[in-house]
């Protein structure tokens, strides 16, 4: 149970702050650094990683993959051909990467990212066209792909391309534009980003759906700002206790990025604005996590290029684990001694 201070009220008195401009800063539990630096990059909008340490990245306009065999690795671009392609997964079952190629209306499924090869590809999914596909995760305990078509709604189910397909028509509940999916502990979740909505599919075969609405306004466009459409959610993900999600606001900061613990939190607005973790004046876009920390493509909308990268976002261990590590460090070494 909630204490005294209703949701309501305390919403508005977030909004309140926020109205003002308060500064967001780096939360003191996190650490953030460029993780792409050199690198020239032009409206990233997903990092993935793959077998043995692989990094790959969608450099949108660019219309390339870049990716590296390790972290240590020089980046190198794909030979494949694409336009301005939104995201890739690596795929365990049939160990083949998918990648949403967004301008060429169609998915493609490749093994080598160092060959122009295309193992598979298409243009429709259970029958319905695709039109600028966006996002497509991968749930290794089912091996089931998703993916979405950001503009008629649909979300697509599918084992491979032109295997076991489905797809659920969830316009009216994403209500407008939507930019990703997220699966995370076993939950599938669509992003109405225009509405400033998240949709959680919680039983695919009798299209059963939960709606998360954000507080604040809602204009429903594609980009926005904060003060005069609310949130146009571009990603959600979950990380060490945490929601996050990202905003297309080309020129406003406020509450571009935000976290919070609950969608209850999301609902009423009492969530804590970090958008101090990406440069003022970028866009951060997709959300990855991969091992302990939290990656975020983000870009200058205004000026393509300049700023864009890959940032990597990592939990800072409290005080007390820091000298529960130091005495456990201790204690090796005398172990070690003896």
């Amino acid at each position: 149970m909630r204490g005294i201070v209703n949701q309501t009220t305390a919403a508005l008195m977030v909004a309140t702050v926020l109205a003002f401009g308060a500064k967001a800063q780096v939360p003191a539990d996190l650490t953030v650094i460029d993780y792409t630096p050199g690198l020239s990059l032009k409206l990233p909008t997903h990092i993935a990683f793959g077998p043995g340490g692989q990094e790959i990245i969608s450099d949108h306009t660019n219309s390339r993959i870049v990716y590296r065999t390790s972290p240590s690795g020089a980046w190198q671009v794909s030979p494949l051909s694409v336009n301005k392609p939104h995201s890739v997964v690596y795929s365990s079952a049939d160990e083949l990467y998918y990648a949403n190629d967004t301008d060429n209306h169609r998915m493609i499924a490749f093994s080598d990212l160092s060959s122009a090869t295309i193992d598979a590809q298409t243009s429709n999914i259970a029958g319905v066209g695709l039109s600028r596909p966006h996002d497509n995760v991968f749930d290794p305990a089912t091996n089931w792909h998703y993916a979405i078509n950001p503009n008629s709604g649909h979300v697509f189910r599918f084992s491979g391309i032109g295997e076991n397909e489905s797809a659920l028509n969830l316009s009216s509940d994403l209500g407008g534009y939507a930019r990703s999916l997220t699966f995370t502990d076993g939950r599938l979740f669509a992003i109405g980003s225009a509405a400033g909505r998240v949709v959680e599919i919680t039983d695919w075969d009798t299209q059963q759906t939960e709606v998360y609405q954000s507080f604040g306004p809602a204009a429903n466009g594609s980009s926005g700002s904060w003060a005069s459409t609310g949130l146009v959610i571009n990603d959600v993900d979950y990380y060490d206790g945490y929601w996050y999600a990202t905003s297309y606001f080309p020129s406003s900061d406020t509450n571009k990025f935000i976290r919070f613990e609950s969608f209850d939190n999301f609902e009423d607005g009492t969530w804590e604005d970090v958008s101090g973790l990406v440069p003022t004046g970028l866009v951060p876009y997709y959300l990855t996590i991969e091992g302990d920390s939290m990656f975020v493509a983000a870009f200058n909308h205004n000026n393509l290029g300049n700023g864009d990268a890959i940032f990597k976002i990592t939990s800072v261990p409290e005080p007390g684990s820091l000298v529960l590590l130091g005495l456990g460090g201790l204690l090796l070494a005398r172990r070690r001694r003896e």
